[in-house]
């Protein structure tokens, strides 16, 4: 007697001899025909058929004339199945029985734990959403892996195109389901800052610098702190590995809009810091410069230390922006750009050397971040909600040095 064969590829059970170092049965004897048994491939997140329970009890149990294996490691490999999966099973079908000498013994049992998972089927709850709808799960998934969207993001994609099927759901259902590995090649891992805690405020230490604290971010206007208006930025740089070259990213946020200037600069020198932000003044012009840049506030790193040169113009002979102090070692007080930080560490991971990265593929992650729905601007993109604030006019591309 043949259980019954499954639908698609379907594959006869390995001998577990071939696995194990055990020896074969030299019986000539098939027992009922269940030694060949027919079981589908496996794959992640499948649930157990009869007939896998019960080609399961055979090995386990070394009944039917199966050679007795009790590894979860090897029953998996037969199976095609997780080493945990075969844990839950046989935890799930572990029945007490009576041996002939009358003790004991815990034994693994199809029929029992068949039954049991059908009584529990049957107390779930409603089918998720999502269902058999492939398309979605399968969009959603590339656009988490290939553009590395936030759930947010990908939802916001969708609405501003179009949805691959007629399925819809919010963003905390789709969190949902990536938590419980219903979105193909999509984990919680794949996710910014998924698991991570944020260290508790302290309070801010005092400037050590005195010309830090002359300019401490204790004296920012209240615009830049509440983020009334654009043109707050808040500045930091981005570096290589201790075995990479001292090549380094020079990084501005923007605080209301949070739009991303990342450049590439020779090392973490404030002459080189400093150039930087001449050249954008520059390719702007000193009108709009002082326009977009009414404030910067960066942390207390050598590499800002030329506060004066940072400040003043290099196209005439006034101030073209202000430089506001962070408290040492509070990055909070810069959080937007922090954040920011983290994103395009996404891109390039720490220790990697940013000498060896291209000018070009630093302005695709610059792209990248500032064409990114957010939530924060209620959907808009940075881009977006830059222009929204200084006029459709004004020339960002030429700034950012993006195609738009």
């Amino acid at each position: 007697m043949k259980c019954p064969p499954k639908s698609g590829k379907e594959k006869e059970v390995p001998r577990t001899s071939d696995i194990v170092s055990l020896r074969k049965k030299t019986d000539r004897g098939v027992s009922m025909g269940r030694s060949k048994l027919i079981i589908k491939t496996g794959c992640k997140h499948t649930h157990f058929t009869w007939g896998e329970r019960l080609l399961l009890q055979y090995h386990h149990n070394g009944t039917n004339r199966y050679e007795k294996i009790t590894s979860p490691t090897l029953l998996g490999t037969l199976l095609s199945k997780n080493e945990r999966t075969i844990r839950r099973e046989l935890k799930r079908g572990m029945v007490e029985h009576t041996a002939s000498d009358l003790s004991k013994i815990m034994e693994y049992n199809a029929e029992y734990a068949n039954n049991d998972a059908i009584s529990k089927n049957s107390a779930k709850g409603p089918a998720i959403k999502l269902g058999k709808d492939w398309d979605l799960a399968n969009a959603v998934s590339k656009i988490i892996t290939e553009e590395k969207y936030s759930p947010y993001a990908v939802l916001q994609h969708f609405e501003r195109t179009e949805w691959p099927s007629d399925t819809r759901i919010c963003e905390k259902t789709l969190y949902n389901y990536i938590a419980a590995g219903d979105i193909p090649e999509v984990s919680e891992k794949d996710l910014l800052y998924q698991g991570k805690r944020r260290k508790p405020k302290t309070k801010p230490k005092k400037h050590s610098n005195a010309m830090n604290a002359i300019r401490s971010i204790d004296k920012r206007p209240e615009e830049a702190n509440k983020r009334a208006v654009a043109g707050h930025w808040e500045m930091d740089t981005v570096y290589s590995g201790k075995d990479g070259s001292p090549a380094c990213l020079l990084t501005l946020t923007e605080r209301k809009t949070r739009t991303e200037i990342a450049r590439k600069i020779p090392d973490r020198t404030a002459a080189s810091v400093t150039a930087e932000i001449d050249k954008i003044e520059c390719q702007m012009g000193s009108v709009a410069f002082r326009k977009l840049f009414r404030s910067i506030t960066p942390d207390n790193g050598v590499e800002f230390s030329n506060a004066t040169g940072l400040e003043k113009s290099v196209l005439c002979d006034s101030s073209r922006t202000q430089l506001f102090f962070a408290h040492p070692y509070s990055s909070y007080e810069r959080g937007t750009n922090e954040n920011h930080n983290g994103i395009i560490r996404r891109f390039i991971p720490k220790g990697s050397d940013i000498g060896a990265e291209k000018k070009s593929s630093i302005r695709r992650i610059q792209n990248w971040m500032n064409n990114l729905p957010r939530r924060i601007l209620g959907g808009r993109s940075p881009l977006e909600a830059l222009a929204d604030e200084l006029g459709i006019d004004f020339q960002i591309p030429n700034l950012l040095e993006i195609k738009v």
